[in-house]
Formats: C-alpha cells, sequence, structure tokens
C-alpha cells in the first residue's frame, strides 16, 4: 500500500458530493445533500478553530502567570542600585553644582543577569518623532512568550561634544534605553530623595532658568537637553515634566518674537 493510500483513509467533502450526484437521480436531492455537505464541512472547521482559540488563550494565560511568578522572584532578588558617579562643577552664578548620579550602563549590567536568571528578556522599540526626537519603549518578555510594554520616554538628539546629527541620536537613544530599562524593571536607585512632588535634583533653578532665558531655537534646544539629562540621571520626573513645560512655553515665546 503506497504512502497516499494510507494518508487518505476518508473521502473529501468534494468526493462525496461527485459520488452523490451520480447516485443521485433527483437534481433536487442532489443539491440538498451538497448544502447538508457544506454546512457540515462549516461547522467542522468552526471548531477546530474554536478549539485552536482555546488552546491558544490557555497558553496565553499560563505564559501570563509564569511571567508575573518570573518578574515578583527577579524583584524579590533584585541587585540593589546605587548611585556611584560623583559629579562637580561650578555655575555660571559662581555656585558649585556637586551631587551623586547612577551609572546607567553599570546598573543595567547588574540587572540582566537578574532576568536572565528567571528567564525573563529585554528589548527596546525606538521611533522618530517630529522635531528630531526619539522615542524609546522597553519591553520585558518571558520565555514562555508572554511580553508586557514598559517604560517609554522621548528626547532629542544629543548634540554636546561636537557629535554629527547621527552620533546625537545614537547618543540620546542609548540613554533613553537604559533609562527606561531601568524604569520598567521598576529600580529606585539607593539614596533618592522624596519631599513630596518637588524637583530633587541639584541645580535644577538654574537648569530651569537657562531654559526660560533662551535666545533662540538652537540655545533652547541645548538648554532644553542639559536640563532633561539632569532629571533622568537622578530619576526625578517632577523635574523632567517642568523642563518640557518650560522648553515648549519658551519656543512659542520665540515663534511669535517675544524676546
Amino acid at each position: 500500500m503506497s504512502d497516499t493510500s494510507l494518508q487518505r483513509t476518508h473521502p473529501t467533502g468534494m468526493e462525496l458530493l461527485a459520488k452523490l450526484s451520480s447516485s443521485v437521480n433527483d437534481p433536487q436531492a442532489a443539491v440538498e445533500i451538497a448544502k447538508q455537505i457544506v454546512e457540515l464541512q462549516t461547522r467542522q472547521e468552526e471548531l477546530r478553530q474554536k478549539a485552536e482559540r482555546f488552546e491558544w488563550e490557555k497558553l496565553d494565560r499560563q505564559a501570563r502567570v509564569a511571567y508575573a511568578e518570573a518578574f515578583e522572584r527577579f524583584k524579590a532578588n533584585c541587585p540593589k542600585i546605587l548611585k556611584s558617579k560623583h559629579v562637580s562643577f561650578p555655575t555660571k552664578t559662581g555656585g558649585q553644582t556637586d551631587y551623586w548620579h547612577v551609572e546607567l550602563d553599570k546598573a543595567c549590567d547588574l540587572l540582566i543577569p537578574a532576568l536572565l536568571k528567571e528567564g525573563l528578556t529585554h528589548r527596546w522599540k525606538s521611533t522618530d518623532l517630529p522635531g528630531g526626537m526619539t522615542r524609546v519603549t522597553c519591553f520585558i518578555r518571558h520565555r514562555l512568550g508572554y511580553e508586557e510594554e514598559g517604560a517609554s520616554l522621548a528626547g532629542p538628539a544629543d548634540q554636546s561634544g561636537g557629535k554629527n546629527p547621527i552620533q546625537g541620536v545614537g547618543s540620546s537613544t542609548s540613554y533613553l534605553e537604559r533609562y527606561t530599562f531601568l524604569a520598567t524593571c521598576g529600580i529606585v536607585p539607593t539614596g533618592i530623595d522624596d519631599d513630596g512632588g518637588q524637583p530633587t535634583i541639584q541645580g535644577f533653578d538654574e537648569l530651569l532658568q537657562d531654559i526660560q532665558g533662551s535666545v533662540n531655537a538652537q540655545d533652547l534646544r541645548d538648554a532644553h537637553v542639559k536640563a532633561l539629562k539632569a532629571a533622568m540621571r537622578e530619576f526625578d520626573k517632577i523635574a523632567g515634566d517642568a523642563f518640557n513645560e518650560a522648553k515648549n512655553k519658551r519656543l512659542g515665546e520665540i515663534n511669535r518674537g517675544e524676546i
């Protein structure tokens, strides 16, 4: 017996229809039988698809539960992230800015093995926005397939140090990747203060004044980038929101010639 004959032990609907058509003399009866065959095949296909959906939903539920349990274990054994980088520089007004911040690359190097231990990995998605901005979104995925969207942040290209446009985008994207990664993992570096809704970064007032006092779009962009970096180093969303609001207001004033 050939492989083909072994595989086809049951006639198909079309074969049954052809056999019935040749054996039934009444054309109307043949049509009715054909309708019943089509309806039966349609019902069988619906049941097959329903069974597939049920199995997929079952696997999805299992993957979601596994993700939640794995992430809980990760959080319970997550390495401590410290502010390990000291920064000190004179201000324009003659004062001194002095603070400690997280070294994002070192923090990420600590977190990745802890995630992998629980079957978790991460990835980023970058999107170009109007005005030269880039948005980066971090995702955490479990080995069973469930993936959860995490933190999403946008920022302008980094133009410090004489970078060309491509280098600026790469530098900004790398910074946003690390920052969103830590935020998605729910990491709060040791030493962060909570003063009830006020900016906590050192030099906040001066950074804000630099934005508000910008005389053209380029100066405004530079001041905004500098301020956002300071806010992101300290995980200070309140300061970041204030800088963004001040930038948008000043840009409107510059565009309207109100300077």
